[in-house]
Parts: C-alpha cells; sequence; structure tokens
C-alpha cells in the first residue's frame, strides 16, 4: 500500500509539471500577426510620417523622397524586426531588431510583450555585458495588418512604418 501512495504521489507531480509546462505564452490575433512575418522599416514612409507631423506643427513642408543610389542605401540599412516565442524560455518572447543584410548588419536582441487589448507593443533589449534586459519601449499599434505595421513610440511620439519583408 505505501509503494502505491508513493507511485500515486510520483505520478501526480509529473502530470502536474507537464500540465503546467504546457505551450508558453498564448498569443492573441494581433500577437500571432506580428510573430508570423518579418517586418521591414520603410524609409520613406516613415519620414514622410514625420514630415506630416512637423507640417501639422510647424506650417513647414518638409517632405523628401529618398532615391536612387540613396535610397538603396537607405533601405539596405533599414531595420528588420523579427518577433518570435522564446526557444530556450516558453514563457517569454522574444525579438531581433536587425540594421542593414548579411555580412553588413548588426543585430539587436531582446524580449517583447503585448499588452492585453492589443494596443501597446514594449520591446526590452537584451544587455548581454550586464546580463539583464534593459528598460522597456513602449510603442502604440497604430496599425498592424498582413502587410503592414505602424508603430508609435510613446515616448517620443516618433513614427515607425513598416511592411512585410
Amino acid at each position: 500500500m505505501k509503494k502505491l501512495s508513493v507511485l500515486f504521489i510520483a505520478s501526480l507531480f509529473v502530470s502536474l509539471i507537464v500540465s503546467c509546462g504546457g505551450d508558453g505564452v498564448k498569443l492573441s490575433d494581433t500577437g500571432e500577426l506580428l510573430i508570423s512575418h518579418q517586418w521591414k522599416l520603410q524609409p520613406n514612409a516613415t519620414l514622410d510620417a514625420a514630415a506630416d507631423s512637423l507640417q501639422d506643427a510647424t506650417g513647414l513642408d518638409a517632405h523628401i523622397e529618398l532615391d536612387g543610389d540613396v535610397g538603396d542605401f537607405v533601405d539596405f540599412l533599414a531595420e528588420t524586426l523579427t518577433f518570435a516565442r522564446d526557444n530556450s524560455d516558453k514563457t517569454k518572447l522574444a525579438y531581433s531588431s536587425t540594421i542593414g543584410e548579411g555580412l553588413f548588419s548588426a543585430e539587436v536582441l531582446g524580449y517583447w510583450e503585448i499588452n492585453d487589448d492589443d494596443t501597446e507593443l514594449t520591446l526590452y533589449e537584451w544587455d548581454s555585458q550586464a546580463g539583464q534586459q534593459k528598460e522597456g519601449i513602449v510603442y502604440k499599434i497604430v496599425e498592424i495588418s498582413d502587410e503592414k505595421l505602424v508603430l508609435e513610440n510613446k515616448s517620443t511620439g516618433g513614427i515607425k512604418i513598416y511592411a512585410v519583408k
């Protein structure tokens, strides 16, 4: 009888561990949309948004178009955001921000979270030297679709417009 009790408790403990492990973070449709694509910053669209904001505030027209070699170079250096579930810790969501392409790129890694009503996205850059995440940057999700992501930095008001890569 004692062996049966120990076996029952052991199996209960294993069942509890397995059931708590689960699939990790549950995501809303917006979260699933974020992780379903790589998002490439659109420099001209982002500049247009900044120019519109400046024009609204000052009346000055500051619209410029980056084209030709300059446009190609700026597009090459434009940020690409990739959102995912963290592979090593199922309770976290990871992201990478890559500037440039291929051998000529630099990458920042970190964690992200989205609020309950899918209106704010917070990015926490990972500081590998300190071994901890930095203070989060909060973005308002202005627009998200299967083709476009628009984020507004809640601290600075800066707009970033991304398209699916």
